[in-house]
This record gives structure tokens, sequence and C-alpha cells, in this order.
């Protein structure tokens, strides 16, 4: 599982965008029931449930917040949007890129439309033996 499972134990909230929590009904179970999992969308047609609480106002405000609760590992799944906006407001604090050896032609940009320099440091890398190389970086105080 190139330490998926370690890694979502040490995860207790879960950051989704609207558009990416859209692609979920794919799967046949919701893959994180055990985690507080907050959406992030202006156009939420559902109300908050047992699985999610959507969240459709002040995204830095609300993230803001809950990196001042007790707790361990907030997990933005993103997508580029959400990662925009916490970018630009200094709410991330560590990425995990992991490069798949496999070109798709086109996809979605990691930070949405942002134009902005932002500095990390490469803490980790890790080779797995399927060709992924898994690539940690740290925001540069």
């Amino acid at each position: 599982d190139f330490g998926y499972a370690g890694f979502l134990e040490e995860v207790d909230a879960i950051l989704v965008g609207g558009k990416t929590y859209r692609q979920v009904p794919a799967f046949e179970e919701w893959p994180y029931k055990d985690k507080a999992c907050y959406v992030f969308s202006r156009h939420a047609t559902k109300e908050s449930d047992n699985k999610v609480v959507f969240v459709k106002n002040d995204v830095a405000g609300f993230v803001r917040e809950l990196k001042n609760r007790d707790g361990k590992v907030i997990w933005l799944i993103g997508g580029g949007e959400i990662n925009n906006i916490l970018l630009r407001n200094g709410l991330v604090d560590e990425i995990i890129l992991t490069y798949v050896p496999v070109m798709l032609g086109s996809g979605i940009s990691i930070s949405g439309t942002a134009e902005m320099e932002q500095y990390f440091e490469t803490v980790k890398t890790e080779t797995f033996s399927n060709g992924m190389i898994q690539i940690t970086l740290e925001r540069k105080a």
C-alpha cells in the first residue's frame, strides 16, 4: 500500500474540495468513515450527514480554526481551488507528491490558477519498486 495505511492512521481530519468530492460516488463505500471529513463547496446541494460536513464560507478561516484545535494530521486531498486558497493563506505546512510513471495527457493543476512563489524544502524522497517516487516537502520558515 506504499505507506498509505500508516499515513491514514495519523490523520484525523480530511479536507476535500467540492469537485473532488463529487468524484467519490465511484467508490462503493465511503473510504474515510472513521475520520472527520469537511467538504468545501460554494454549491453544496447536500446537507451535512454522518459522513461529511459541508463548508460553504471562509475556507481559510475555517481551516485556520481547525489547525488550532487539538488533533493529529489534517489531510488536504484537493482539488486545485482549495489547494490554491490554503497555499495563498500560508495554511499548507507539508506537501506529499507522488510521481506515477504514467502519461495521462492532460490533468488538473494541483494549485488551481495560483500565480505565487512559495518555498518548500525536500525532507524525504522514497522510490518504490513499481517506479513510483514519493517526495515530502515542508514549508520553509
